[in-house]
């Protein structure tokens, strides 16, 4: 049985909230004269999802700090080999306009402080910001330093600002992550095309699917320190991956590596037949329309047959588009992963296997969209491993404990009420609510949760 419209047996519960703001009276308590202070210029690193939370947490040291925002830059990552500038990905002109009145955005500096720091943005002064400084470091260090020299810059810049801020500070975060941030018409064109054929495709199940995170790349695996068919090839190919990409980090001498316990601890990537495993131990069966979102996987040809044998409705974002469409994309790793992302976005089902900032967005975003139900299967790896390994289980007994894993994974999808001390777990961007509530009710006329979520939400649902 297909469980792609029956999985979900609980529902989120809504609790009395707060009343919303006037947002007329958010602006005028503080947002009255965006920019007084000067500009803020960040270098946003890592791929599509960290270089997301660079984005939204930029927007919120801008506010904090009343400085005017220059469009962030992407820092070129040796892994990630992506030289994607912010408007390839998303759209400019929509970014700066939505956060008009809360934020001042520009796309360059004035031809002035260029001329005075002689057309080289690197002799701007450059403030080392800690992970996750608090608002009293901004407020206390970084913001006298901008008010004397006109413009500082602050790179690298991904998780340099607590999670703990001020509310209108928080909604800042929920403003860009939800409605500043769209993807650009290219990307989100493509994007639409790959949604609606995925939903063609899945026909047999009322035109809904499952969208897997199959984190089985090269380098993942390479980066992992996992063992998989244990020959001489793999030792020397991994071997190989692991000094292109991260030179000596792996030969030094204090550092152990245990393929055996990464397995047993969960944090070995599932291959794509443990993952065919576990979905088809939870009930879902080979008439399932499965979305694939993935780099290259690993020795595709070997890994992903039993996968395909066990879902024969399986597509990716090479099987749904054309040579020609996706030709554009090709060998930009955060314009493919954002084609992903919205075709993960609107599946009825995400499943992740890793872990990571992709996946995180993700729950965060559907939960947003959803009211706070993430819908997503996060299996208990360590669990799943020991059952896997077990040659002695039958596959009743490993079918029941699948369908109470999955049972476990939809309870911890719904939304809690956040704990009073944040921290890094208690993400705003994983957990959105109650922070983003308000947000959420503003656009709650423009959203049907189905298909106009590609027009209103993200520039991702037509």
């Amino acid at each position: 049985m297909a469980l792609l419209a029956s999985v979900w047996k609980y529902k989120r519960k809504l609790r009395e909230q707060k009343p919303c703001p006037n947002l007329t009276a958010l602006h005028r308590e503080h947002f009255v004269s965006p920019g007084m202070n000067g500009f803020l210029i960040v270098e946003a690193n890592g791929g599509l999802n960290q270089q997301r939370s660079a984005i939204c947490n930029a927007v919120a040291v801008a506010g904090l700090l009343n400085a005017i925002l220059v469009i962030p830059q992407f820092e070129f990552h040796n892994v990630w080999k992506d030289p994607s500038e912010f408007g390839d990905i998303y759209d400019e002109d929509h970014f700066i306009s939505t956060l008009d009145g809360y934020v001042k955005v520009v796309k360059e500096l004035p031809e002035a402080l260029m001329e005075r720091h002689n057309y080289n943005v690197s002799n701007i002064t450059n403030i080392r910001v800690q992970a996750w400084a608090p608002v009293s470091y901004y407020l206390g260090v970084v913001s006298p330093i901008l008010q004397k020299e006109g413009v500082i810059r602050i790179a690298p810049f991904a998780n340099r600002l607590a999670m703990s801020v001020p509310p209108h500070i928080q909604f800042l975060r929920c403003l860009t992550n939800y409605k500043a941030l769209k993807f650009s018409s290219t990307i989100s064109a493509l994007a639409k095309k790959l949604v609606y054929r995925m939903i063609e495709k899945s026909s047999a199940t009322d035109g809904k699917y499952i969208a897997v995170h199959l984190r089985f790349e090269e380098d993942m695996v390479a980066f992992s320190c996992c063992v998989y068919d244990g020959g001489q090839e793999e030792k020397l190919e991994m071997d190989s991956v692991r000094e292109k990409g991260w030179r000596g980090k792996f030969k030094r001498k204090d550092r152990i590596i245990l393929p055996d316990l990464n397995r047993v601890d969960g944090k070995c990537p599932l291959t794509p037949l443990e993952v065919g495993m576990m979905l088809r131990g939870m009930g879902f069966d080979n008439s399932t329309s499965i979305y694939l979102a993935s780099g290259k996987i690993y020795h595709a040809d070997r890994y992903l047959a039993p996968l395909i044998k066990m879902f024969p409705n399986l597509y990716t974002k090479e099987s749904l588009a054309t040579p020609d469409e996706l030709a554009p994309f090709m060998g930009y790793s955060s314009q493919l992963a954002a084609l992903d992302y919205t075709v993960c976005l609107i599946s009825e089902v995400f499943v992740t296997t890793q872990g990571g900032n992709f996946p995180h967005f993700l729950m965060g975003h559907r939960r947003f969209l959803y009211d706070g139900h993430a819908k997503t299967i996060i299996p208990d790896k360590r669990k799943l491993v020991v059952l896997l390994d077990d040659v002695s289980i039958s596959w009743k007994a490993f079918k029941d404990l699948m369908e109470d894993m999955l049972s476990e994974s939809d309870r911890k999808g719904i939304m809690v009420p956040r704990v009073r001390k944040i921290n890094r777990k208690t993400s705003v961007y994983t957990y959105p609510l109650p922070e983003c509530r308000c947000l959420q009710q503003s656009l709650a006329n423009q959203i049907d949760h189905n298909l106009d979520i590609l027009d209103n939400s993200n520039g991702t649902k037509s």
